[in-house]
């Protein structure tokens, strides 16, 4: 959930740095602005990259604990009988 956080606080910072912004002017302030807007595009590319690709194990460990249950109950019933 941090990640989606950054990546909305560096939208957000793109957003407002874009306004003062000027891709024309002398050949310093462009290559200056291309590589700020490369930096923040990275940055977001990043961290929505770690949001969607992160391992699901708490799921995954919560299924497999369901399952022993269950089997576990399924046991105990035929023991009874």
């Amino acid at each position: 959930m941090k990640n989606l956080f950054y990546a909305l606080v560096a939208l957000l910072m793109l957003y407002f740095g874009l306004q003062n912004i000027t891709l024309t002017g002398d050949r310093m302030q462009t290559v200056f602005a291309m590589s700020w807007l490369c930096l923040a595009i990275f940055v977001i590319g990043g961290n929505f990259a770690q949001y969607l690709y992160r391992p699901k194990q708490k799921v995954y460990s919560r299924q497999v604990k369901g399952y022993k249950q269950s089997i576990q109950k399924k046991r105990q019933r035929q023991t009874m009988r």
